[in-house]
Formats: structure tokens, sequence, C-alpha cells
């Protein structure tokens, strides 16, 4: 009986994503609209990037000083 469900639900699954699949991702955006917002999106993104990065160093150092106190400590990189 769990098998016969199990194998009903499969198929059904399946079936379902097969229906997805031929469709088409349209845009009411034209071409250049489209570049616009994916260059926006990127640069959103790198800009995200070096935020955090920024976050990161700024916490390695705070670490370093916490832990060096007075004491002048070089880390090369």
């Amino acid at each position: 009986m769990i098998k016969t469900a199990a194998s009903v639900l499969t198929a059904v699954v399946l079936l379902s994503a097969c229906t997805y699949a031929d469709q088409r991702f349209v845009s009411d955006q034209s071409p250049a609209e489209m570049r616009a917002n994916s260059m926006a999106v990127q640069d959103a993104e790198r800009a995200e990037r070096r935020r955090e990065r920024l976050e990161e160093m700024m916490n390695e150092a705070d670490a370093i000083n916490r832990a060096y106190g007075n004491r002048k400590v070089y880390i090369l990189h």
C-alpha cells in the first residue's frame, strides 16, 4: 500500500514538473533595461561584498588589538 502510494506520488511530481519545463521567461523590459538592471544588481552585490570584507578586516584588527594590547605586531599578508 505504502509502496503504491509512493509510486503514485512520484509519478504526480514528475508529471507536474514536465508541465512547467516548457514555459519560457517573458519580460516586458527591453534588453537594454534588462542589462542596466543586471549591472545595478551586480554593482550592489560587489558593494555588499566590499562592505562585508571591510567588516571582516576591522573585526580581525580589533581581535589583534585585544590580543596584543599595546605591543607592536606586524602581520604580513
